[in-house]
């Protein structure tokens, strides 16, 4: 008979919408937990539980067919009433990344964009739910409703960024190196970096290496890391010129689609790899380097804030 785990033992909650994502997040446990956890009427969720730096954690995700910001606030919720020790939660995945304007800042494929406060923000969101609001005679209103991420999640971040500045480099990279453990791995490799292409907001498909927008080649394969706002909502984006209009009007980094239902439940901290520019050429080729780049942060933000 299997042993029978507690609830009440689990203080972390990664949070997951895609096959991909969960498996990124297997990856980073420094330990499974054998084990099941009894049932519970009113929660259809299925849980990994494990260990990474100290905490016990429990990974989740949606099932297929299910992502979106209802489908996010069920599984929270459910998450919630089972885990009564749940502190903090995590919501780890890949999403489409939004190129600055002059590319400032320079977003590129499995870059990892971090949900935080812009520097011309009024308060401490990190998400925008760019769908969310009001539509008047003058046009839509958004609603400024969103909870900010924790606060311990808030000052560990920054001071992950801070140590970065200073060292010119971030620790999370040796984390990528559990991916070559294991052949499954593999997937979660990096492409050729000829596959990241970035063209012009009006090129629409077909269009040739001409409209390729110019960018310097970078000295290292590791990620970039951003910090900025994520704009959450149901549309999965693939039109260039909206993404730039919606860019500008709100000052954000990265499109996802989930934690616009779930803040409010669980104040998450959003890491999100880059997949692709939320255009016409949107593919699944940079899918698992995505994933494993936000798991591999997810992991140093977990390994930073430390055990209780």
């Amino acid at each position: 008979m299997p042993t029978i785990l507690r609830y009440e033992d689990y203080t972390i909650g990664w949070i997951c919408a895609l096959p991909v994502e969960v498996l990124a997040a297997l990856f980073m446990l420094d330990e499974e937990h054998e084990g099941v956890f009894p049932a519970r009427p009113g929660d259809d969720n299925d849980y990994i539980p494990g260990t990474i730096g100290g905490h016990n954690v429990v990974i989740v995700g949606l099932p297929k067919k299910s992502t979106g910001t209802v489908s996010a606030a069920s599984l929270v919720s459910q998450m919630r009433q089972s885990f009564p020790k749940l502190r903090y939660g995590l919501m780890v995945g890949i999403g489409a990344g939004v190129p600055g304007r002059d590319l400032r800042p320079d977003v590129r494929l499995g870059d990892v964009v971090v949900g935080s406060p812009s520097d011309g923000s009024d308060d401490a969101q990190g998400v925008i739910g760019y769908e969310l609001g009001k539509e008047t005679v003058e046009g839509f209103v958004r609603k400024n409703w969103l909870c900010p991420t924790d606060r311990r999640f808030r000052t560990a971040l920054d001071s992950i960024q801070t140590q970065a500045r200073l060292r010119g480099s971030y620790t999370f990279v040796q984390h990528l190196e559990a991916f070559k453990k294991w052949e499954s791995g593999n997937e979660f490799s990096y492409p050729a970096t000829a596959k990241d292409y970035l063209y012009e907001a009006d090129c629409e498909k077909g269009c040739t290496s001409a409209r390729l927008v110019a960018r310097e080649p970078r000295n290292s394969r590791d990620p970039v890391v951003h910090y900025g706002l994520i704009a959450s909502g149901d549309k999965l984006i693939k039109n260039a010129k909206l993404r730039d209009a919606l860019r500008d009007k709100y000052n954000i980094m990265c499109f996802e689609m989930e934690t616009a239902g779930l803040l409010n439940i669980l104040p998450v901290a959003v890491i999100r790899g880059v997949c692709d520019y939320a255009d016409t050429y949107k593919n699944d080729e940079w899918h698992g380097y995505a994933a494993a780049t936000a798991a591999a942060f997810a992991k140093g933000l977990l390994y930073k804030i430390g055990p209780e």
